[in-house]
C-alpha cells in the first residue's frame, strides 16, 4: 500500500475519475443497488493504481485518505461511504469463455475461498436459459400457447 501511495501523482483529471467514481459507490451504497463501471485505459496508463488507490480510501487507508489532491473528493463522499466495508474481489479474464464467466464466476470463487461454510452467492448464467426459452418460445409460440405446426 505505501509503495502504491509514493509513487502515485494524483493530477486534477485523476481527482475527478475518483470523484467520478466515488460518485457511483455512493449512489449505490444510498440506492441499495449494483452498479458497475468500465475502466479502460491503454497498456499501462495507470488502470490498476488507479483501483489499488480506489481500494484504499474505500478501506479508509490513513495514507491515501491524507493525500491533499483527494481531499475535496474524499470530504464529499465521507458521509456516505464512511465505515462501509467493501470487498475487493480479483478478476481473471486469461482463460475464460466470456465476461459473465469471469466476472459472476471468480466472484463466487472468491466469496467461496474467503468463507468456505456461507452459502454461495446467489448468481446464474444466463445463455442457457435464454437459449431454452426461444427453443420453447418456437415450439408453443407467441400469442395463444398452442403449438405450432412443423414447417
Amino acid at each position: 500500500a505505501v509503495d502504491t501511495l509514493d509513487s502515485y501523482v494524483v493530477t486534477p483529471q485523476l481527482a475527478e475519475c475518483f470523484d467520478g467514481a466515488l460518485s457511483l459507490i455512493s449512489s449505490a451504497v444510498s440506492e441499495g443497488s449494483s452498479k458497475g463501471i468500465y475502466l479502460h485505459g491503454s497498456f499501462g496508463s495507470g488502470k490498476s493504481h488507479f483501483m489499488a488507490v480506489l481500494h484504499l480510501l474505500l478501506q479508509g487507508n490513513d495514507a491515501a485518505r491524507s493525500r491533499p489532491e483527494l481531499a475535496p473528493v474524499i470530504a464529499k463522499h465521507d458521509v456516505q461511504l464512511q465505515g462501509r466495508k467493501f470487498l475487493q474481489v480479483p478478476y481473471r479474464l486469461i482463460g475464460a469463455n466470456s465476461l459473465e464467466e469471469a466476472v459472476l464466476g471468480g466472484y463466487v470463487d472468491h466469496v467461496a475461498h474467503l468463507h468456505p461454510a456461507a452459502p454461495l452467492p446467489a448468481v446464474f448464467a444466463g445463455d442457457q436459459i435464454l437459449a431454452d426459452a426461444k427453443e420453447m418460445r418456437g415450439r408453443v409460440g407467441d400469442e395463444t400457447g398452442q403449438p405450432r405446426a412443423p414447417r
